[in-house]
């Protein structure tokens, strides 16, 4: 391997690694920009995502309905299930959340 060989992929190599070290504030970014824009046209977004679900829906019942109710059949059950464990986690956070804020509440509030 030739030396400019050699300082070729180590200025690639270096290149990479910042790209990854800057990865997640890019991310981060681009995330908050989509959801600032996403605040901002809530009712339009939710208009077009019923739209699209509502549609999808339809098409996959009308071609296919002897199928969704099959899966509908064997899956029911697992969902049910899914959802029961999935709303006690979430109440769980919820109220863990409502303790934190009441306890730094009265933590603030004793403070001089």
């Amino acid at each position: 391997m030739s030396w400019l060989n050699f300082l070729d992929v180590r200025a690639r190599t270096w290149r990479a690694a910042q790209l990854l070290k800057e990865a997640p504030a890019f991310a981060r970014r681009r995330l908050t920009t989509a959801d600032v824009w996403v605040q901002d046209h809530h009712v339009g977004v939710g208009a077009t995502v019923l739209v699209v679900l509502c549609t999808a829906a339809g098409l996959l019942l009308r071609f296919r309905m002897d199928q969704v109710i099959e899966l509908a059949r064997q899956f029911a059950p697992v969902c049910t299930i899914l959802s029961i464990a999935i709303t006690a986690v979430f109440g769980s956070i919820k109220w863990v959340r409502k303790r934190k804020k009441a306890r730094l509440a009265t933590t603030e509030a004793a403070r001089p």
